[in-house]
């Protein structure tokens, strides 16, 4: 009996922790509390009136279409483009969503890929998805070319936090450094794909992807217990080599929290909304359901023991 009285006290913790679940859900109240990072958003024409990029720069083969996209890399061999922002990101929270094409001529042969990144460095070309190799902060990579053997399907995207001091293991498709991917077919489209990159200082960067307009979201990856170097800069890169793509950005929109709001996010678990949804629907739910099973497989003892117990006490 000693377990049921145990199962019972459980059981009443449990309860009293019932809210939790309410309180977590808490975090969409962020989303209503946002501060829209005008000088990193990027639209068609991408320029203002005197055909300049106030808050970008870019450089090597990008070209801007005024009506339609930056264009990283056109579909040709060797060719390289970047463009990064000139200030740098908020250190503590962002949110970076972005619109991209990538495609082109090439039926079985093409690449190589594009990349995200925020990093302490800027605007320096190089092997990594067009970027420098030995960078500091975050890398996010689209990667359209196989150079190994693997045992998932490209295209695929992946995550690397670079230290400053580690090359990336481009032999082996950043084998070496993938902290977080997942496979998604976001080449030669009928329309534009659209990713979210997720930072929170401490605590988490979560990638999500959509591959057209219409389709659901899909959570690609989560790093966690993530800090990237202070005042990082966006940049958004892209390579070929023998075999090529276009490599289009189309739009960019970037936020941030309102000191309020971001106090009262640091007050939350620091989890995305679906690691969070999975903790407290699968775990905590599940584990109540074990306590009460329990409990009432001690009521039914209980109940079977008073009865013998009467039953004893009527023969003697």
């Amino acid at each position: 009996m000693q377990l049921c009285s145990l199962a019972r006290g459980a059981l009443s913790a449990l309860l009293l922790l019932a809210a939790v679940p309410a309180a977590l859900s808490n975090s969409d109240y962020i989303e209503t509390n946002v501060n829209n990072l005008r000088h990193f958003n990027l639209e068609p024409p991408f320029v203002d009136e005197g055909v300049q990029m106030r808050y970008y720069d870019y450089g090597g083969d990008a070209i801007i279409d005024t009506a339609n996209h930056i264009r990283l890399t056109p579909d040709l061999p060797s060719r390289i483009g970047w463009l990064w922002s000139n200030t740098p990101l908020p250190n503590d929270y962002w949110k970076v969503e972005f619109d991209f094409k990538i495609g082109g001529k090439g039926g079985y042969l093409y690449g190589d890929g594009m990349g995200f990144f925020v990093t302490k460095e800027r605007a320096v070309a190089g092997p990594v998805f067009g970027n420098s190799d030995y960078f500091h902060g975050l890398g996010v990579f689209f990667d359209t070319y196989a150079n190994g053997k693997h045992e998932f399907s490209l295209p695929f995207v992946m995550g690397m936090l670079g230290d400053g001091k580690t090359p990336y293991d481009g032999a082996h498709d950043g084998g070496a450094n993938r902290l977080g991917m997942c496979e998604a077919y976001f080449r030669n489209l009928r329309e534009y794909s659209r990713a979210s990159v997720t930072y929170l200082k401490g605590s988490f960067v979560q990638v999500q992807i959509q591959l057209q307009p219409n389709d659901k979201w899909l959570d690609c990856f989560t790093i966690t217990n993530v800090t990237l170097p202070e005042d990082s800069y966006l940049g958004f890169t892209a390579l070929t080599g023998d075999i090529s793509d276009n490599h289009d950005l189309l739009a960019v929109r970037a936020e941030t929290l309102s000191a309020e709001a971001l106090k009262n996010y640091n007050a939350m678990p620091h989890l995305p909304k679906n690691v969070v949804a999975k903790v407290a629907g699968t775990s905590f739910f599940g584990f109540v359901f074990k306590a009460l099973l329990l409990v009432g497989v001690c009521g039914g003892l209980f109940v079977a023991y008073k009865k013998y117990s009467a039953d004893s006490a009527r023969r003697f």
